[in-house]
């Protein structure tokens, strides 16, 4: 149920961003309209979390956290996430992606830094083309870049 009603909160926060970007039309599709599909998926889907969490509430076993290494490998991976969203006003999206996904690879995998930072390039250069250059989704290019082109 908390995952659910997390969701919720999340999707409705993603939606009202959402709306500030422009629609465009029918026959072209502006920056927010994907934006508004994934506000909606994630939306209904929380609503669904909710509902089945409500249903078996009595039924289901306690959840127990993670024990030993996992638990650890938890820890870090939210204090990743943590930094991530910190670091995006800084250093903006495309920088603070590439090292997210760089030590969020790292993190989960036997991979070395070398290959991990290479498929975390790929990964932002394909999320960048996708969104930023093709739907015309503004993304923060940070701080750092802004004092560099000054």
């Amino acid at each position: 149920m908390g995952a659910g009603i997390v969701g919720i909160l999340l999707s409705a926060g993603y939606l009202h961003m959402t709306l500030d970007l422009p629609m465009g039309e029918i026959d072209q599709p502006g920056a927010g309209v994907f934006p508004l599909l994934v506000a909606g998926v994630f939306f209904v889907a929380s609503i669904s979390s909710l509902w089945e969490g409500w249903h078996h509430r009595a039924h289901s076993p306690k959840l127990d956290l993670p024990e030993g290494s996992d638990r650890v490998r938890l820890l870090k991976l939210i204090a990743l996430l943590l930094v991530y969203f910190l670091l995006i006003p800084w250093a903006g999206f495309s920088l603070s992606s590439i090292l997210f996904c760089a030590a969020l690879i790292r993190l989960l995998s036997e991979l070395t830094w070398w290959r991990s930072a290479l498929y975390a390039f790929l990964m932002t250069a394909a999320i960048h083309i996708i969104f930023i250059s093709i739907l015309k989704v503004p993304m923060p290019s940070g701080e750092l870049i802004a004092l560099f082109r000054s």
